[in-house]
């Protein structure tokens, strides 16, 4: 098998990695069971070679950000999982009176970004602040809320795809809802944020975690949202119109703050959710002509 290969290949590049590690406490939602190898690269350029290693040797793998819009299956996944979490990191490029523009790591939290503005009074993510995301993730999902995305900070990303390093100028046209056009795996990242008082990023950010604290079930084990919001409507409204909230099956249960919302209890399990979210999208076909898509990306498991 290929297990002795890698082992030996992560040694020779000095990546630390952990076997048959349960996934569940990587994802937001606290569900699925174990990789077979989940590496921990810090260094771009060691990075850049197990990609190489495990591409040639057509060894299935998995990046994973935050793991907030992430289902992974009971049985986990025969493959392995590149954790970013150890591959972040902020640099100051380029800074003047009303501007300044980062070069960020992909593994690097959106909290931590935020919270570098407020150390060094800059914003722009505070409407991101309490998800539970790295910027690569983001990157990958446009990721927004209250009618803010990240790709309206976006300068340069950089992405690893087909066995290259790929720097690409951020477009209107590369970018959709909840979706960044170009396939690859992201590296880095500039985002150009707005020179700002202390005071006032720690207001903006408040005011943002206030609204999530009364809309959404915060504190609580999710993904976030569920679904798409389909043009000109919301899921959540859609969902509660069908008198779903609050249905349970097994410990996965539609939030009764939020409907497009989906709570793990304690012990839930990867087929709980995928129930949960077949009935959500039955129920409201049925009662609206209207599929909801999900945002939430599936790990050895499918709808």
């Amino acid at each position: 098998m290929w297990l002795k290969d890698l082992d030996k290949k992560l040694e020779e590049l000095n990546i630390i990695f952990k076997v048959d590690e349960p996934l569940a406490p990587y994802t937001s939602i606290k569900i699925g069971g174990p990789c077979k190898r989940m590496i921990f690269p810090e260094k771009e350029k060691s990075l850049l070679k197990i990609l190489k290693f495990l591409e040639n040797s057509e060894i299935p793998f998995f990046v994973l950000g935050g793991g907030s819009k992430l289902l992974v299956s009971d049985k986990g996944f025969e493959g392995v999982v590149i954790n970013f979490c150890k591959f972040k990191g902020i640099e100051i490029t380029e800074e003047n009176e009303k501007k300044i523009i980062l070069k960020i790591l992909a593994g690097t939290r959106i909290n931590e970004i935020i919270g570098m503005g407020i150390r060094k009074g800059f914003g722009g993510l505070e409407f991101l602040g309490g998800i539970p995301a790295t910027l690569g993730g983001a990157i990958k999902m446009n990721a927004g809320a209250f009618g803010n995305t990240i790709s309206q900070l976006v300068k340069n990303i950089r992405i690893y795809k087909n066995g290259k390093i790929k720097n690409i100028k951020s477009e209107e046209s590369l970018w959709e809802y909840r979706k960044f056009k170009e396939n690859g795996i992201v590296i880095s990242t500039e985002l150009e944020m707005e020179r700002m008082e202390k005071e006032r990023v720690k207001e903006l950010l408040k005011k943002y975690l206030e609204k999530r604290k009364k809309t959404q079930p915060l504190f609580e084990k999710t993904f976030g949202s569920v679904f798409k919001n389909p043009p000109t409507y919301y899921a959540g409204a859609l969902i509660e119109a069908c008198n779903l909230k609050g249905y349970q099956i097994g410990s996965a249960k539609i939030s009764e703050k939020h409907a497009n919302f989906i709570v793990n209890l304690g012990d839930a399990k990867a087929e709980d959710v995928l129930q949960l979210i077949k009935l959500v999208q039955e129920k409201v076909f049925l009662k609206f002509g209207i599929k909801l898509e999900p945002e939430v990306n599936f790990l050895g498991c499918s709808l």
